[in-house]
């Protein structure tokens, strides 16, 4: 399976679905099609979505966060979607995209934290539009895994995290 500059683990991270690609009629590792934001694809398999049948829609607010470097923009097209609850919100760091790194819940940030307090660390890298919302840090943290789901991204030049929650 190919590895893909802004999204990690893709067997991991994608949402597939059982229906048959659109395109070459495959059942096997079909990307969910409402993710594309385009009202064509129900369902694209990796093999086709590489073959570029289908790229990612991205929006020109998600554009200009690379100040319009275009090469980037088709680089990001063309990677899986995430599973987004809400809108396609894909962080930047170090003037590029940040690879999606999965969906984490409590036991991720604790793995993770290198001995540090798992809250603070959740907290520490939370987004800056997400932190803003937040009225108090334990209430966010105990949702996780229940009506919070906790995107977490990682620049591939300076290591940094992002984690963007979204609530449904």
């Amino acid at each position: 399976m190919k590895n893909y500059k802004y999204f990690c683990n893709v067997k991991e991270n994608a949402d597939f679905t059982k229906k048959n690609c659109q395109f070459c009629g495959s059942n096997n590792n079909c990307l969910e099609g409402v993710y594309f934001e385009q009202d064509n694809v129900e369902s694209i398999c990796l093999e086709c979505f590489d073959l570029k049948k289908a790229v990612v829609d991205i929006p020109e607010y998600i554009i200009k966060r690379v100040g319009f470097d275009y090469a980037k923009v088709e680089e990001l097209a063309s990677n899986p979607p995430i599973p987004w609850v809400q809108s396609n919100d894909w962080q930047v760091c170090c003037n590029d995209y940040m690879q999606y790194i999965g969906e984490w819940g409590q036991e991720n940030f604790r793995e993770n934290s290198n001995n540090e307090n798992a809250i603070a660390f959740f907290e520490k890298n939370l987004d800056e539009d997400t932190l803003n919302k937040v009225d108090d840090i334990n209430v966010l943290w105990e949702d996780l895994g229940y009506n919070t789901v906790a995107y977490v991204f990682k620049c591939n030049v300076c290591g940094k995290m992002k984690v963007v929650c979204q609530s449904y």
